[in-house]
């Protein structure tokens, strides 16, 4: 017989060895069609044709020849030879997309559908579908940076051996290189186990949590299918999952202290929450806030929200802002949403705006917030209206997120600017405070000496005495604006122009300066709260509200019908582009100081001297001199406190909707006490 047999016209191939024609066939005669075939996946094979030709002309190969009688021979042939994985590898659905080879084979016996599977699972799948799938699969997980598949292994072998030995058990060794996707997958697979068994079920949302538990069914599925997409989005799904939850554990010890890994998983759900367009549970983040300590984050300096868009790029941001995502992790930077119902439980009620706190390497840097507070008209909100909130602020905030570009400062060049900022803020309610009740003090009392006590007068005079010290503070803080008596239309266009890359954040800031404060205040989130300070009992949702409103107004504070936001004006605004804060000061109480004259003569005549400025130690100055404050001089100070903080009040809800993204504070400069009712803002 000779030793070559011809598998296409007068093109020769040396026969199947003998040794593999025993194998297969025993003490029966070989098949010389079974040998031609195997003969052709062999020479197409070895001379590296493409997978498709090669399923072409191996399926042309087996008409009229390969038959359920010797199909099975025909296999075992190719295992002999080492060619079944190959083989197989034509019916995966990238190599047969109308199917016609695996349809042939299967038509010759169901029963080789095992074979493909076992053949094909790994060595047929196409790497570039399954990774294109991988892709798809992480982008639709809970992690926030692209995820490699060799690199999430290297990882695990990492934390297994240094962090985690108590949560992850490996059956391979992840250090030794590995280059097949079957070992890489193993190695997902195990480490997923692991960490999900560590979590307290209940604390995961049930479809997240079915999708856990029924991925390697749907997985092996996908593979015995032969679907490379399907399998690598599968996969890529849950090696996002386990990304995220690794690297958010690492991160939450580091944050909590140091402490073990495994005592920081009760807080792992938080890693996979958002809050976006469902009721937030607070409980699980109020523990979390808790065990940070509140000292650590009332410390924290704070900058606007929308300086996150130098800080972070648009794929970490999207899941921040637009899913709201509670927790995010990555190599060293940890994002934590800060709400108020949670901060409230975890420190008994104190109050906190809505904020994103930023760490790095475990420590907290900065707090980027927005300046609304959740109104509930003088009684305390409730967690439910707190938690509403939450959904409208994200909204809002979509906005100030749009058209995000990657970042270009860093976390801890934007701590050091807010601490900076922080101490110019703790200067305005101390120092700057005290010098500014003496001056107002000393001023008030010379005017009188000379009879000429008028509004204008003294503000002219404080403003003059205290520029010196504002030069000095500005010097502290390079790159700080300062508008002095500028209307906000102003202030817009400055910041536009020293800052154009906050063009989208003050997108709709046109629109809101065009509003009167009537319209300004109606459509403001905090509505509620704001028209109880200006002192507005009328009905905000009938008809005419608008007009009662601009009518009550001029009444109380001699704004026309038609002022509008845009020109409104403060005594002093300082505004920091970078850090995106704006903090609102105004010196002197009221428009109107002439209707409290008559106060500050009653005490200027019953203390002289004795008395500095100090409104806080008022009681104390009448008591050294065995005296009671007498009624009129109370009621006289409470109606010009309450006068002060709702036009401080009112500016401040201007600005923060004309600058959304900004964190805006106001502070009234004139009465000792009254900066502590703006620590947190509006």
């Amino acid at each position: 017989m000779s030793d070559t047999v011809m598998i296409a016209d007068w093109f020769w191939v040396p026969r199947v060895p003998a040794a593999v024609r025993s194998q297969v066939y025993g003490d029966r005669t070989p098949d010389p069609r079974v040998e031609l075939v195997a003969l052709t996946v062999k020479y197409l094979v070895e001379a590296h044709a493409t997978r498709s030709m090669t399923r072409e002309r191996v399926l042309a190969a087996m008409s009229g020849r390969i038959t359920a009688d010797n199909a099975w021979d025909l296999v075992s042939m190719l295992v002999h030879l080492g060619l079944a994985e190959a083989f197989f590898d034509l019916a995966s659905t990238d190599v047969d997309p109308d199917g016609s080879f695996r349809g042939f084979l299967l038509g010759l016996d169901p029963g080789l559908l095992d074979a493909m599977r076992h053949y094909a699972a790994w060595n047929g799948i196409n790497p570039k579908l399954f990774f294109d799938g991988f892709v798809v699969g992480v982008a639709e997980s809970f992690a926030t940076v692209v995820v490699d598949l060799g690199k999430l292994v290297l990882l695990i072998g990492r934390l297994q051996q240094e962090q985690m030995a108590t949560l992850i058990v490996l059956s391979v060794d992840p250090r030794a290189g590995l280059q097949r996707i079957a070992e890489q997958a193993l190695v997902v697979r195990e480490a997923f186990r692991g960490i999900v068994a560590a979590l307290d079920p209940t604390t995961i949302d049930d479809r997240v949590l079915a999708l856990w538990r029924g991925w390697e069914q749907e997985f092996g599925r996908h593979l015995a299918n032969l679907d490379p997409f399907a399998a690598g989005r599968m996969l890529g799904r849950i090696a996002g999952d386990l990304f995220q939850l690794l690297t958010g554990l690492v991160q939450l010890a580091r944050l909590l202290g140091g402490v073990a890994v495994r005592a920081a998983v009760r807080y792992a759900p938080l890693l996979l929450t958002a809050v976006r367009g469902a009721v937030a549970e607070a409980r699980l983040l109020a523990a979390l806030l808790l065990a940070i300590g509140e000292a650590t984050i009332t410390a924290l300096p704070r900058v606007g929200m929308a300086t996150l868009r130098t800080l972070f790029p648009p794929e970490v941001l999207g899941p921040l802002i637009r899913r709201g995502r509670v927790l995010l992790v990555g190599d060293e930077l940890a994002i934590t949403m800060v709400t108020p119902a949670a901060h409230a439980e975890a420190f008994a009620g104190a109050g906190s705006p809505f904020s994103f706190m930023v760490s790095q390497n475990g420590k907290p840097l900065l707090m980027a917030s927005v300046s609304e507070t959740v109104s509930s008209a003088g009684r305390k909100a409730t967690r439910r209206e707190l938690n509403a909130a939450i959904d409208e602020i994200l909204t809002r905030l979509d906005d100030v997120f749009r058209e995000v570009k990657p970042p270009k400062a860093n976390v801890s060049r934007a701590a050091v600017r807010a601490a900076v900022l922080q101490q110019l803020e703790q200067r305005l309610s101390t120092v700057l405070n005290r010098l500014l009740q003496k001056v107002a003090w000393e001023e008030f009392r010379a005017l009188r000496k000379a009879a000429k006590v008028e509004a204008w007068r003294l503000g002219q005079q404080v403003h003059r005495r205290m520029a010196g010290e504002i030069t000095k503070m500005l010097g502290e803080a390079p790159g700080l604006q300062a508008h002095t008596e500028k209307a906000i239309s102003t202030v817009v266009d400055a910041v536009r122009k020293a800052d154009p890359e906050l063009a989208a954040t003050l997108k709709g800031a046109d629109a809101v300066l065009k509003q009167t404060i009537a319209q300004m205040l109606l459509s403001h989130p905090d509505r509620e709260l704001l028209l109880e300070l200006v002192g507005f009992t009328g009905d905000a949702t009938k008809a005419g509200a608008e007009k009662a409103l601009a009518r009550h107004l001029a009444d109380r504070f001699g704004w026309k019908a038609g002022t509008t936001v845009g020109e409104l004006r403060s005594d002093l605004l300082l505004v920091d582009t970078e850090a995106t804060r704006m903090t609102n000061v105004d010196w002197t109480s009221s428009t109107k100081l002439e209707r409290f004259e008559k106060t500050w003569a009653k005490v200027a005549d019953d203390l002289g001297e004795a008395f500095d400025g100090d409104w806080a130690g008022l009681t104390e100055a009448y008591r050294k001199l065995s005296k009671e404050v007498p009624p009129e001089v109370t009621a006289g100070l409470e109606e010009l406190t309450a006068h002060a903080v709702r036009e401080t009040v009112v500016r401040q809800a201007a600005l923060s909707q004309v600058f959304p993204g900004f964190f805006v504070t106001s502070h009234e400069m004139a009465y000792q006490g009254l900066h502590a009712l703006f620590k947190i803002p509006l």
